[in-house]
């Protein structure tokens, strides 16, 4: 019903409602009422007579006042172009005097306050479903259940829809409303990182020269020097000009060194996609397919990914190509692409290693796909990388030292400047004042160390002219000395410790019946030799069509066959192995997932043809009949025994625990005519004709190795009183594999408790703030009589995520270097990486090292 004054209004004969315009400090909830009151009276005008109503611009700039108030509070919306367009066009017409004419019943209900609030929370709501059940959004850690909750569920709850044939969606409608997307992007925000706020590099040149105990007493030395110049009390005017130029060159020069150091968030601005991105929506259940810029992208929206494109947001995958592949070596530390799997994966399971999931930044090296955007910017795994980089930098020891000293100095130098100044006033015989002063600043300043900032600058600077000639760049001169006071090493493994690629490390066959001969040394093996065994399993495993060979001699294609490729090429060159790959293929079965093998058949030269089988050893030994025993002519070949199957097995359970991935490889000779149809042969066809009756040849041991000297380097330290702990995204088995071949833990033996720590014994190991408090909580407690015990005994952490790498160093800073007395004086950490996942952890260690091209960049 109509309010009294309403009615009054309504029947006033002017036949127009006009809303009053509240004042600026009106509540939201205060806005949606008038809001909600606004439409009912508009309504109940409408109904009791034919009465056209006209919204002056009163009406706009309310609402228009009353949305911007709704805003305040979320400083993660943003006003949609097209609402500054509208507003825009109210604006001016009102200046014009004239009315706003009365938008559509879809425009008024888009622009009610009430609505939009009510929505955005709906928005809001429908995020924070996203994030695992019990975890609070706002974590340092990267949190989702996007990969463990079944896609129906998933996709009501983002309030999008798979298309006609399911979650390939290439008919019918899909993805998200456009109605709804320009709210959407009012409360999510655009796809980006939010970059840090930074200081104007000018304030902080000022602060440099200017700030600072050492430097105030510095300049007080060059004031006090130019008052008694003015006054005729002194005529140096060296010392003032010398002190002076000091204090500024010294400024300079760590103001230069700190603007260069600061390309952190550079790099990983650099890692967000630019280029449009195929994205379906639908428009009142009909199909839009749209080309929007990576930014534009909001949560529920659907995209199609092709091999080479960047991944624009965090994803879940609705449907992929069998042998879909992205390269996650930057983000988790993974050493070789890992497949896509859209199924969808185990609850509590974590995240980053979720196959069902692809991350911001992260690259599409094989296959195609189609995904669900869930999280973006800020909130993508590469925004909380970039969010634990904002903070600032932790001091170095000889920052901590000199301020040390600077303070002693001046509470010395203000106590003999206070006895001069005493001593002079009481002094029997009478002074001038400017002799009082002047004696009293010179007693002063003369306890001041002027040369000490330029002497430790050219110190280091030498310092670090000696570690170049070792193809080691200093960015900051006080990491030198750091340097020397290092008491643990934190290293990431891919790419530091190891080469970052895969390389053909063993090639396994049969010496007799029941043994086989590891093989290490490809040198001596040919191409043309059929009848030694090693030479017959390379040229099996580099025929592949998988790999080609590129400009500048560099391997394009799957890292497992581009090991082969590599070994093939130092062994044989680069011409004998193209020779072999360019050989003919009659007929191929292309590596997937389900069936986890490759087959060729190519032209042998001796007549007939040459079939090979590459793949999982399980999936190759079951086609085998036969099998290659000492020798590869025909004479080497022998029944397959179940014996020789379990040595087979036991061989690869050895490589695997290793942390190698093992290949099984067969052949068999075919004479099937010259004119033969390879082309209408089926994959059925295949397998009953082409796969059976194989002859087993050998295992593959593929593995990402040590670099060179990296194990003399680990020894070294320890020599040195240094701990070196190996900290990595990679599978434990592939860890302790790889401490071992390098000293980090011994080789032989039982680990004791707390040697090797993974993600699941993290999982409630992470403070609720940005680092460790001594507050006598539960929680601090709980860290506490974890973390202690973690810091002494841990030699590796796998499967970790960046954040959790962090946490170790502030770990080892806060409760490593316990003494005898039992006091924990806290460890000088040095950290080494090469991928964006180190960032964190290089920024938090008192000396970060960055390795390589990759990690300088």
């Amino acid at each position: 019903p109509l309010s009294p004054q309403s009615r009054a209004a309504a029947s006033g004969g002017a036949h127009e409602f006009r809303t009053r315009e509240p004042p600026p400090a009106v509540a939201i909830a205060e806005a949606v009422v008038m809001a909600g009151e606004f439409e009912e009276t508009k309504a109940a005008i409408a109904a009791e007579g034919s009465v056209s109503y006209v919204a002056d611009h009163n009406k706009n700039v309310s609402v228009r006042k009353s949305r911007q108030m709704s805003m305040k509070d979320e400083p993660q919306r943003k006003v949609s172009k097209k609402y500054k367009e509208e507003e825009a066009q109210a604006q001016s017409q009102a200046a014009q005097g004239a009315a706003v004419p009365v938008a559509s019943k879809d425009r008024k209900s888009k622009r009610s306050t009430s609505v939009v609030i009510a929505k955005a929370e709906e928005m809001r709501q429908r995020q924070i479903m996203l994030y695992e059940t019990g975890k609070d959004p706002n974590d340092r850690d990267y949190h989702t259940s996007a990969h463990s909750t079944d896609l129906k569920t998933l996709m009501e709850r983002q309030n999008t829809k798979l298309g006609k044939d399911g979650p390939a969606c290439r008919e019918g409608s899909a993805g998200i409303e456009i109605a709804e997307a320009t709210t959407l992007q009012e409360v999510c925000g655009k796809n980006k990182i939010t970059p840090p706020q930074k200081e104007n590099i000018w304030v902080r040149l000022v602060k440099q020269i200017f700030t600072g105990i050492f430097n105030v007493l510095l300049w007080g030395t060059v004031l006090v020097e130019g008052a008694l110049i003015y006054t005729g009390n002194s005529d140096d005017l060296v010392t003032p000009i010398i002190l002076a130029s000091v204090v500024v060159a010294a400024g300079l020069l760590q103001w230069w060194t700190e603007l260069k150091a600061e390309n952190l968030m550079d790099a990983l601005s650099s890692m967000q996609a630019s280029a449009p991105v195929p994205t379906i929506r639908r428009s009142k259940n009909e199909r839009r397919e749209l080309m929007l810029d990576a930014e534009d992208l909001l949560p529920g929206d659907i995209i199609t990914l092709k091999a080479g494109d960047r991944v624009p947001a965090d994803i879940r995958i609705l449907w992929c190509t069998d042998g879909m592949e992205v390269d996650n070596a930057a983000l988790t530390g993974e050493s070789i692409p890992e497949p896509r799997d859209p199924a969808t994966c185990e609850e509590k399971s974590p995240p980053t290693h979720a196959r069902n999931l692809a991350f911001y930044g992260t690259t599409v090296v094989k296959g195609n796909a189609t995904a669900l955007v869930f999280f973006i910017g800020d909130k993508t795994f590469l925004g909380k990388i970039a969010a634990s980089i904002k903070s600032a930098r932790s001091k170095s020891t000889l920052e901590i030292q000199i301020e040390h000293f600077v303070h002693l100095i001046a509470v010395v130098a203000v106590v003999v400047g206070l006895a001069s100044l005493i001593a002079n006033l009481l002094d029997p015989t009478p002074h001038p004042i400017g002799y009082i002063i002047a004696n009293a600043a010179g007693a002063l300043f003369a306890q001041v160390p002027e040369g000490l900032i330029p002497t430790v600058t050219i110190s280091l600077m030498i310092a670090s002219q000696k570690m170049s000639a070792r193809n080691v760049l200093v960015r900051k001169l006080d990491a030198v000395e750091t340097l020397g006071c290092v008491s643990v090493v934190c290293s990431d493994k891919t790419g530091t410790l190891t080469r970052g690629d895969m390389n053909l490390r063993d090639m396994v066959h049969f010496s007799s019946t029941t043994a086989m001969e590891i093989v290490t040394d490809f040198s001596k093996t040919d191409p043309a030799d059929k009848n030694t065994l090693p030479s017959k399993m390379l040229r099996g495993g580099i025929r592949n069509n998988a790999t080609v060979i590129g400009k500048d001699n560099k391997f394009i294609g799957s890292p497992t066959e581009v090991a082969m490729m590599k070994a093939g090429v130092e062994a044989w060159g680069v011409k004998r192995v193209k020779d072999v790959m360019d050989n003919a293929t009659l007929y191929e079965i292309p590596f997937d997932s389900a069936n986890k093998y490759m087959f060729i058949a190519e032209p042998y030269d001796e007549g007939g043809q040459l079939f090979s089988l590459k793949g999982a050893p399980e999936r190759v030994t079951m086609f085998c009949k036969y099998a290659y025993v000492g020798q590869g002519g025909q004479g080497g070949i022998v029944p397959m025994t179940p014996e020789m199957q379990e040595v087979i097995v036991a061989e690869a359970k050895t490589l695997m625990g290793q942390a190698k991935r093992v290949l099984g490889i067969a052949e068999r000779r075919a004479n099937y005519a010259a004119d033969f149809h390879w082309d209408s042969a089926t994959a059925d066809f295949a397998k009953e004709n082409f796969l059976n009756d194989m002859v087993f040849i050998g295992l593959f041991g593929i593995q990402d190795p040590p670099k060179p000297g990296v194990k003399q380097a680990v020894e070294d330290c320890h020599a040195a009183g240094v701990r070196v702990v190996m900290i990595t995204g990679d599978h434990p088995d592939t860890g302790i594999a790889i401490a071992k071949e390098i000293s980090i833990i011994p080789a032989h033996g039982e680990l004791p408790p707390f040697t090797v720590i993974t993600d699941k014994d993290l999982a409630d190991k992470v403070p609720s703030g940005e680092s460790f408090v001594d507050d006598g909580s539960e929680e601090a407690l709980k860290l506490e009589a974890f973390w202690t015990q973690v810091v002494v005994h841990a030699r590796v952490f796998a499967r970790v995520t960046p954040i959790h790498k962090q946490l170790i160093v502030q770990a080892l800073q806060k409760w490593g270097g316990k003494q005898a007395d039992g006091k924990c004086y806290g460890d000088i950490v040095a950290m080494t990486g090469d991928g964006v996942n180190d960032a964190p952890a290089l920024k938090q260690a008192n000396v970060g090292v960055a390795m390589g091209i990759r990690g300088t960049e």
